[in-house]
C-alpha cells in the first residue's frame, strides 16, 4: 500500500478509535515464522562476528504480517535473557568522527547526531562497517510515522494536537538540518551531496527505533527487529556493568513464535506518530470529551 494511502487509513482509523489495515501491529498469541527474507539470514552471524559475542541463541529473524520480526528459535521461558547487544555495536553518538563530533556539539542534539552517522554509513555504501545493518533499514517509502504526511492526512487530524506535534517535529526536523549542514559539508567524501530529504530519513529512522540507556541515544541493531505488543511486560533493559543492551523474557514461547516487546506506554496518537501505526486495543489510549461531547449527554 503507497505511504499516503497508508497516512490515510490510520488517519480514518484515529478518529474512528480504531487501528488501521494495513500496517497493523497487535499482540498474536501464536505466529509461526516464515521463510527467512533474502540476506536476513546472513544478519546475526554477522552481527555476532562484529561483536565477538553470540548476541542471541534463542531468536532468529523472520517474517510476520507485521514485516521482519524476530522468532523463538528455541523453547525460551518466563525470565530468560533472549538478547544480548555489546555497546561496541551499537550506533551512538561516539562513533563518529572526532572532529565531525566536535562541530556537531554545539549545533546538535543526540538524535540528530545518530541521524548524521546513518546518512554517513548509507553514503559509505558496501564500504561501511555497519552496511547488512543499514541495508536492513526501511527506506523512505516505507516510512509511515507522521512526520512524513501530507497536509491533506494531517488535515483529517486537525482536532487532535496530535497534528501540531506532527508540524512541529517536521519543522525541528528542518531547522536542525540547516543547523547540521555546514559541518556535514566539511566532509563531502562522507557525505556526499547534502539533502533535507535524506536528514528527514534518517531522523525518522532514529526517532522510532533508537533507545533511551543510561549510555545516551543508541540505534541497537538486532533489537529493533522486535515488534511492539502494549501489554508485553519485557523491555530493553541496561546492563552498565557488563555495558550491554539486554531483553529479558516476560512469558514462555514455543518454537516458531514471535517474541515481542513493549516500546513504551503509548496511546494510539502517539505511537501514529512516533511509528506509523496503531493497536486495535490499545490499553494506553487516550480519549479527550470536547465540549459538543459534554453537552451532547445533557
Amino acid at each position: 500500500m503507497a505511504a499516503n494511502a497508508i497516512g490515510r487509513s490510520i488517519a480514518n482509523r484515529l478518529l474512528a478509535g480504531g487501528a488501521p489495515t494495513p500496517p497493523t501491529y497487535h499482540r498474536r498469541s501464536s505466529s509461526s515464522a516464515a521463510a527467512t527474507p533474502k540476506g536476513e539470514g546472513l544478519f546475526l552471524p554477522w552481527l555476532r562476528s562484529k561483536a565477538g559475542t553470540r548476541i542471541s541463541s534463542v531468536l532468529s529473524v523472520g517474517t510476520s504480517p507485521l514485516g521482519r520480526s524476530l522468532f523463538a528459535s528455541k523453547r525460551i521461558r518466563e525470565g530468560d535473557c533472549i538478547m544480548e547487544v555489546p555497546y561496541s555495536v551499537q550506533l551512538t553518538q561516539d562513533k563518529l568522527p572526532e572532529r565531525l563530533r566536535l562541530l556537531l556539539d554545539d549545533v546538535a542534539g543526540d538524535t540528530a547526531k545518530i541521524a548524521v552517522l546513518l546518512m554517513m554509513e548509507h553514503h559509505l555504501g558496501h564500504k561501511s562497517g555497519w552496511a547488512p545493518y543499514v541495508r536492513s533499514l526501511p527506506r523512505n517509502d516505507q516510512m509511515h510515522n507522521m512526520m512524513f504526511w501530507d497536509l491533506n492526512e494531517l488535515h483529517m487530524v486537525r482536532i487532535s494536537s496530535i497534528c501540531d506535534e506532527a508540524i512541529e517535529r517536521r519543522e525541528r526536523a528542518m531547522k536542525e538540518f540547516s543547523a547540521v549542514k555546514p559541518s556535514l559539508e566539511c566532509f563531502p567524501h562522507l557525505f556526499g551531496e547534502i539533502k533535507l530529504e535524506d536528514f528527514m530519513h534518517a531522523s525518522a529512522l532514529v526517532s522510532s527505533r533508537a533507545w533511551q540507556t543510561s549510555r545516551g541515544v543508541s540505534l541497537i541493531p538486532f533489537a529493533d527487529f522486535l515488534n511492539h505488543d502494549g501489554v508485553s511486560d519485557s523491555i530493553l533493559l541496561y546492563d552498565g556493568q557488563k555495558d550491554i543492551a539486554e531483553v529479558i523474557s516476560d512469558r514462555n514461547y514455543a518454537v516458531g513464535e514471535q517474541v515481542m516487546v513493549r516500546y513504551g506506554k503509548y496511546s494510539n496518537a502517539m505511537l501514529a506518530l512516533n511509528f506509523g501505526f496503531t493497536l486495535p486495543r490499545n490499553i494506553y489510549d487516550q480519549v479527550k470529551p470536547t465540549s459538543t461531547d459534554k453537552w451532547s449527554n445533557c
